[in-house]
């Protein structure tokens, strides 16, 4: 599971609001590089 960057500095979040599942924060670019051959159902 990964967090928005966007959302996260919107927000003033850091890394420490998050539950330990959350494996990073990334940008929409990062997530479109990981979801690379797969189905993006919702962004």
């Amino acid at each position: 599971m990964y967090a928005c960057k966007a959302s996260v500095d919107l927000f003033g979040f850091t890394r420490e609001d998050f539950i330990d599942q959350v494996q990073d924060i990334i940008t929409v670019g990062e997530f479109y590089e990981k979801a690379a051959g797969g189905h993006i159902i919702f962004t």
